[in-house]
């Protein structure tokens, strides 16, 4: 692995890493984007989950799929690029972080778990695969939340 680390500690050069490590309010300002981000994805996220075990049922499921789904994609994509920009300025010692690992392996259930959903087609059927699809999504996205936390303190 020590190319691995070799890359990290080039990352870690690069001037905009350079520039988020020097600045006092540049990581705060990353770190507020990132977690308002993720606050948007995990919000759009559950209420489609809450519709789809049946709340709000005069609520039509298409157009709210509609409204949640690229509210959800567009918050994510902010606070990927937030997260990937705190993450370069600190690379070696996040990569080493057992909870941003198992963060990112969660980010990557819960985006395979959103493409079957969609892909089944799960909105359609709303069925009790569906429901499961969508607890799961909840908690998979509790637990990259979890872990978000959990890098400041393991």
């Amino acid at each position: 692995m020590p190319e691995f680390a070799a890359v990290l500690t080039s990352i870690e050069a690069w001037p905009v890493a350079e520039v988020i490590r020097r600045s006092v309010w540049a990581y705060p300002a990353l770190e507020t984007v990132h977690i308002a981000a993720f606050a948007t994805v995990f919000g759009a996220l559950m209420l489609l989950e809450l519709r789809v075990f049946g709340a709000a049922p005069a609520l039509p499921l298409q157009p709210f799929v509609r409204l949640a789904v690229p509210v959800a994609l567009i918050a994510f994509a902010v606070a990927a690029l937030a997260g990937g920009l705190m993450l370069i300025s600190n690379a070696t010692e996040l990569a080493a972080n057992v909870a941003f690992r198992i963060k990112l392996c969660l980010i990557v259930a819960a985006g395979v778990n959103a493409w079957w959903f969609h892909r089944r087609p799960s909105v359609a059927r709303h069925d009790a695969v569906a429901k499961a699809q969508s607890l799961l999504s909840l908690l998979l996205w509790l637990g990259v939340i979890t872990c978000g936390r959990l890098i400041a303190y393991v």
